[in-house]
């Protein structure tokens, strides 16, 4: 059955790309991202070369604010008017009518000055933006020097005249609505003195202004004393409720805890130093591996964290008397006197102001109704100065016509703003690296093929048996007997270590060596295997079982024939069909004759029989069988073998691939031992 341990996920783990992978992805498409960085240089510096010779020219014009608010008297003329945004400032700098005031200008100037340009040209070349607070910037970019300069500073004159001619109507609205407001100021103010006129004839009042006056003043001063009185006995009372529930929650003896040694933490001490001193004599007797030796550590383990999460010491408790019990009470004393205090002062100021409200009410209501008239009388009185002096202003500004805009930096000459050839080329190069890189991370994102061991132990959960170094010189063939000492020969045989190591408490014998695809190196796995297998003393039997394109046989330059097949139908012996191939201990077994049906072949029973037949002849039988996904000749003999074993090609096989082969195992319920990395480009420091 399939490897319960082994089963992969159905899907593809996440994948995480850390420094290794970045430094692996830079290296694998080191010439693509250079390619891309040299494109993008020369790009830019074409663009550059042939860009055409582009001119800057700047002037600035300087807008004044006025402080928020209706009205503001000052000395400036400018500032009895609304404020306008900035944005909208440059909004009009960068309109049509200010372009066309431009050209116009632009034509007026001496004939050796002059320039004919449209207000379209204009508005196209002129670029405007606000500097903060009160400063716009009119930038013109030509292609003629002498009209980016020119363009800029008749745009700036332009502007600050067309905000003259609107501040100037601006300036005759506001005299008119000042002129009116101060007209309504005067006639409230008549009517406010013709009431009062009216009012004293009536009553017949001489003066009545300071009796009213020290009343009114009295009332104010009680009512201040009474409300810092009241504020006083709200306090009081929050102290002592506070002090009270404090005396309630405090209790004359309290109880102190003091540490003292615990008990449990001597006696797992004690158990831990046990168990160590029976380890270390465990450990005397037996292996690391062992049973016994495996569970008197795990003791030693349990036994040590659970003295870490235990206490030294533990908290005894020890009664004493509370000193916070007498204290509380003083101060809750002190707070009811105080208390007293102010509910007495709060009572005094009570019927002080009790008093004074009786005398106020026999004081007649026209002389409180006498009081709020001289107060809005001085109110319209302080409103109508300034109206007048606003007025005065709006009048000074309308006189002189003056604008809040005026031009305080004029462009003195254009400056020539064409790309530099060689900070073109930088910044091309910077923008190529960095497209070429994320192209690089987005082509390996979307490469499902498998180059490394993290790739394969991030799509599969499948043990890895083995790391086969990509060999230097001929692509393939037995490197185990053409050059025992080199790093893919030793493999080979840390191969054979490691597939012992992991039939330690199942053994096996017949083995399947496959491959998702062709071309991995299953066949040469298959043959060097065995051969390693054969040179440590084993029995082995190499059976080429691809009876559809069939290469053991020319690997150990012997006849395909008798082989698999003739077996099969019956023509001969085991015996009579097996080859010497040349290295002791190891016999080859071919494919024979290439049939028609090789699957129903694969799947008789005589196959069966044959199967059982070599395990008894042979201490190890390899069988090499055609790739897995492409056929279904490995399915089939995956379920009659022991152990099957995959080679993937590192660069070749993919992500895919992997879980099609797992998925098809898995329905076979073969028992897949591991899988093997074949031709991995390393260093020899790498593979060391």
């Amino acid at each position: 059955m399939y490897a319960g341990g082994n089963v992969a996920a159905e899907e593809t783990k996440p994948r995480h790309l850390e420094l290794p992978d970045y430094i692996r992805i830079l290296s694998k498409r080191k010439w693509f991202i250079l390619i891309m960085a040299a494109v993008a240089m020369m790009i830019g510096a074409l663009w550059a070369v042939s860009t055409e010779r582009t001119y800057e020219a700047t002037a600035l014009v300087h807008v004044q604010q006025r402080p928020e608010g209706l009205f503001w008297v000052t000395g400036d003329t400018s500032n009895m008017l609304p404020n306008i945004a900035m944005e909208t400032y440059a909004r009009i700098a960068h309109s049509g009518d200010v372009a066309s005031r431009a050209a116009e200008r632009l034509q007026a100037l001496p004939e050796e000055d002059r320039i004919v340009a449209t207000a379209p040209e204009i508005l196209d070349s002129v670029e405007v933006s606000v500097l903060q607070p009160d400063l716009i910037r009119i930038t013109a970019e030509n292609t003629d020097r002498r009209k980016a300069k020119a363009f800029a500073n008749q745009v700036a004159e332009a502007f600050v005249q067309v905000n003259q001619e609107d501040r100037q109507r601006q300036s005759t609205k506001a005299v008119a609505f000042l002129e009116d407001q101060v007209q309504k100021a005067e006639d409230d103010i008549q009517a406010v003195i013709d009431e009062m006129t009216a009012m004293s004839m009536r009553e017949g009042y001489v003066d009545v202004q300071n009796e009213v006056e020290a009343i009114v003043e009295q009332l104010r001063q009680y009512q201040a004393q009474r409300l810092a009185a009241e504020t006083a006995v709200r306090v009081a009372q929050a102290r002592v409720d506070h002090l009270e529930q404090v005396a309630a929650e405090e209790a004359p003896f309290e109880v102190q805890g003091r540490p003292t040694p615990n008990p449990e933490y001597q006696a797992l001490r004690q158990s831990l130093t046990e168990a160590r001193v029976q380890l270390e004599s465990l450990q005397s007797k037996y292996t690391d591996g062992h049973a016994r030796v495996l569970d008197a550590r795990a003791l030693v383990e349990e036994l040590q964290s659970e003295l870490e999460r235990t206490p030294e010491l533990i908290e005894s408790e020890v009664v004493v008397e509370n000193p916070a019990g007498a204290n509380v009470e003083a101060l809750l004393a002190e707070a009811r006197l105080k208390l007293k205090e102010a509910q007495a002062q709060l009572a005094a100021n009570d019927a002080a102001l009790a008093g004074l409200r009786d005398q106020a009410r026999g004081l007649p209501e026209d002389l409180q109704q006498w009081q709020a008239l001289v107060d809005r009388l001085t109110r319209l009185r302080e409103a109508s100065m300034q109206l007048q002096e606003e007025l005065r202003q709006a009048r000074l500004a309308e006189t002189i016509k003056e604008g809040n805009a005026r031009v305080v930096d004029r462009a003195q000459t254009a400056r020539e703003i064409k790309a530099s050839p060689l900070r073109a080329m930088v910044f091309s190069l910077g923008l190529g690296l960095f497209m070429g890189l994320g192209l690089a991370i987005l082509l390996e994102a979307l490469d499902d093929t498998i180059y490394s061991v993290e790739d394969l132990q991030r799509v599969t959960d499948l043990y890895l048996l083995g790391i086969i170094p990509l060999r230097t010189d001929e692509a393939d063939g037995l490197v185990t007997l053409e050059a025992p000492k080199s790093p893919p020969a030793e493999a080979y045989r840390t191969l054979r270590s490691n597939i012992r190591f992991s039939l330690f408490d199942k053994p096996a014998t017949t083995f399947m060596i496959t491959s998702a695809g062709t071309g991995e190196g299953k066949s040469v796995t298959a043959s060097n295997l065995a051969v390693v297998y054969a040179q440590s003393g084993e029995r082995v039997i190499l059976v080429d079982a691809d009876l559809r394109r069939p290469v053991l046989h020319r690997a150990f330059g012997v006849d395909n024939e008798p082989g698999v097949t003739n077996l099969l139908v019956g023509d001969m012996k085991l015996e009579d069909a097996l080859q010497e191939s040349g290295v002791p201990g190891l016999r080859l077994l071919t494919s024979g004759p290439l049939p028609p049906n090789p699957a129903e072949l694969l799947e008789s029973e005589r196959m069966t029989a044959l199967i059982e037949e070599l395990a008894e002849a042979a201490d190890i039988v390899i069988f090499d069988t055609p790739p897995a996904v492409m056929l279904t000749d490995a399915g089939i003999l995956s379920s009659k073998l022991d152990r099957t074993i995959i080679v993937a090609e590192s660069g070749q096989v993919t992500e895919r691939a992997i879980h099609d082969m797992e998925r098809l195992f898995r329905h076979a319920r073969a028992d897949v031992l591991g899988i093997v990395l074949n031709k991995l480009r390393v260093t020899g420091g790498d593979y060391y």
